[in-house]
């Protein structure tokens, strides 16, 4: 017992410190990540491994909150065209997901807050209760939402892996081609096409408020 606990004391002494001493290496990460222009350029540097490196990035974004998934999702669609952007960046936040959603439910709790605020898993937790696929489809694709802490309430809730599993894969896939295509077409997205999306967003908001209330009443 002592020797764990010196052991945790040394951990909490010492992260400090260690951060302090690589300051400079995770400001500069920091800001490759910022910087759609410098993301691509390393990609295209890359080659052929471009793409490998950013399924890691993607995997590992679902664990560390300061990439931005969002950013390497459309710079996704640039560098590789809608369909290989989408095909990239879904099946690896598909990935991650899963990943996030097996660890929380084996390992419970004290895991999942090693990666997500205590308040946002307590707050999700609660919105959650009961709720199936739709609503993790929904959570997932919402910007609004914490997409990635859904996949460790997921884990933390009665929703079955399947059922986890299907809202995953529709909810990242919305999510992927929207940004996949502002990526590819950017500005010339025709308006059949804007119109598309906004009927997409319109929809999910109307799935989102009839999930809410439906909820609400069930409480009632």
């Amino acid at each position: 017992m002592k020797s764990n606990f010196f052991f945790k004391l040394m951990l909490v002494a010492g992260t400090p410190i260690l951060l302090w001493e690589a300051r400079e290496p995770i400001a500069t990460m920091w800001r490759w990540f910022s910087n759609r222009d410098a993301v691509e350029a390393s990609m295209n540097h890359l080659g052929i491994w471009g793409p490998a490196v950013l399924f890691v990035l993607f995997v590992l974004q679902v664990f560390l909150a300061f990439i931005p998934g969002q950013a390497l999702m459309v710079a996704c669609g640039f560098l590789y065209g809608f369909w290989g952007g989408f095909l990239l960046s879904w099946l690896s936040l598909v990935v991650g997901g899963e990943i996030a959603f097996v660890l929380a439910r084996r390992y419970g709790r004290t895991f999942a807050e090693k990666w997500i605020s205590t308040d946002v898993l307590a707050r999700w937790d609660k919105s959650a209760e009961g709720q199936g696929i739709t609503f993790f489809a929904i959570t997932l694709v919402m910007p609004l939402a914490p997409n990635d802490a859904m996949c460790y309430v997921a884990g933390l809730g009665k929703i079955s892996r399947i059922r986890f599993s299907i809202a995953n894969l529709l909810g990242r896939g919305l999510a992927c081609a929207l940004t996949s295509a502002a990526g590819a077409f950017g500005g010339n997205i025709p308006w059949q096409g804007w119109a598309i999306l906004i009927g997409i967003c319109i929809a999910i908001g109307i799935a989102w408020i009839i999930i809410r209330n439906r909820k609400s009443f069930l409480l009632a």
